[in-house]
């Protein structure tokens, strides 16, 4: 897998200029069993170190988006779990986490979280090879910082407040991790997009300046995000400050290999065999947003049969059109709505409505999105509906959904969680909604003697 670095028009969603070519798509790497487990001796020189850099673009991507109807990624359990989709299958372990009634040992569960572990443990490997074989051209050091800040990000976002982060040590052995909190990890994600900046803070090769300019963007995205969830709105404004609108990095897929394949569009649809598993979820549990029945044209969404069920009806969402389609991890889009958060948060409620309308004439004026102008609803908790509405139009189906109800049960914010999640009849099962607000961490870290379970149910 590569990753499709680019500055494009939001309302198009076409890459238009800037586009970086990367090395290989995928290297042996992402052909064994356990990425995590690399032999030494195949990463000691050069051209180990560029398949260590490709191996954890792959691994990166894979966790995120999924593969070819195998595993799912960060995106999907996350749109599930919140009210972006909605189970059309019979699978237990999936009916799980969309009902919010989570068993710790959860296998569907446990493979997700264990190939976000693998992809961290891939992305930071590949640093230090680079740094000691292949130090030139510093964006690609830099990248591996910036995707691995952004695999802490979803572990902060979408787990509960109890993850260990183990590591293999020279000699072979585990240093078992002990568990932290969310925001010790949004803080160690901090410390890796901080890294990514430094690193690529002097241009090393003259040929590599457009990639280390987007590498940076990429970083100071994240770095955004994590202010965001650590609650420092001015910080997380001042960060994404000057970013263009039209930046986008994304993942790349291909149709090479299964797992080469974008999973998010492989679980909502019917190609290539029937294998539709989620669909495009309407007012869930009542406090879901109406993502169907708002005919926003960010969340189309039209009906093509039934789901895997044969019962369900299937709703899928054309932004993502084939099993090639790119899947954004950050973009100017959502420094916009940093910075307008941010403004809400300084008492600007006015200008944060602004600041939406500007986004979305930006949208409309590019020939794009014809997006009608909003009121300001004139009081603080009107403006906040407001803007998270937008954010999940935004970003729909990016990984950002769950990370956001979560917020919205933390202070400023402070929202009962019976007003935010799904709540009542689960009507797949005709059983009810069950209380988790976040992923636990598998039943298999109980071999860690330092974990000792999850912190559940907290923001």
């Amino acid at each position: 897998m590569k990753a499709n670095r680019s500055m494009r028009t939001p309302a198009r969603f076409a890459v238009v200029t800037g586009v970086v070519a990367v090395l290989a798509a995928c290297s042996s790497l992402l052909d064994v069993k356990d990425p995590d487990v690399i032999n030494p001796p195949d990463v000691q020189n050069a051209d180990g170190a560029v398949g260590a850099y490709n191996g954890g673009i792959g691994d990166f991507a894979f966790a995120n988006d999924g593969d070819n109807g195998g595993t799912e990624g960060q995106i999907l359990v996350s749109g599930v779990m919140s009210d972006e989709y909605t189970d059309v299958e019979t699978f237990p372990t999936r009916i799980e986490y969309d009902s919010r009634a989570i068993d710790e040992r959860n296998t569907t569960l446990r493979d997700v979280y264990f190939n976000l572990h693998k992809a961290r443990v891939a992305l930071e490997g590949a640093v230090g090879a680079l740094q000691q074989y292949a130090p030139t051209p510093n964006s690609r050091i830099g990248e591996m910082l910036a995707l691995s800040g952004f695999a802490y990000v979803y572990f902060a976002e979408n787990y509960c407040s109890a993850v260990p982060f183990s590591q293999r040590l020279p000699d072979g052995s585990i240093q078992n991790g002990t568990p932290m909190s969310t925001k010790a990890i949004l803080a160690r994600a901090l410390s890796r997009f901080d890294s990514a900046l430094v690193v690529t803070a002097t241009l090393s090769a003259a040929s590599d300046s457009t990639a280390r300019r987007i590498v940076r963007t990429l970083a100071a995205v994240g770095r955004g995000r994590a202010l965001l969830d650590s609650g420092d709105f001015a910080g997380a404004s001042a960060a994404v400050a000057g970013i263009p609108t039209n930046f986008v990095y994304t993942t790349f897929h291909s149709t090479a290999t299964d797992r080469q394949k974008n999973g998010v569009f492989v679980f909502n649809n019917q190609a290539p065999l029937g294998t539709a598993r989620f669909s495009v979820a309407d007012v869930e549990g009542t406090n879901g947003l109406n993502f169907l029945s708002a005919a926003d044209p960010r969340v189309v969404a039209p009906q093509n049969g039934k789901g895997f069920d044969n019962t369900s009806p299937l709703f899928v969402l054309t932004k993502y059109t084939s099993q090639t389609s790119p899947v954004h991890v950050a973009d100017g889009v959502e420094a916009r709505l940093i910075a307008a958060e941010a403004q809400l948060q300084a008492g600007n409620g006015s200008g944060m409505v602004t600041s939406l309308n500007a986004l979305r004439a930006d949208a409309s004026n590019n020939g794009g999105f014809n997006l009608a102008t909003l009121t300001d609803p004139g009081t603080q908790v009107g403006r906040e509906d407001l803007l998270f509405r937008e954010r999940a139009f935004w970003l729909y189906a990016t990984g950002h959904r769950l990370g956001d109800l979560r917020r919205l049960a933390r202070a400023p914010y402070n929202r009962a969680v019976n007003t935010i999640y799904p709540m009542g009849t689960y009507t797949h099962t005709n059983t009810v909604y069950g209380a988790n607000t976040e992923l636990p961490v598998t039943f298999d870290e109980r071999n860690n003697p330092n974990f000792t379970g999850c912190d559940y149910n907290t923001p």
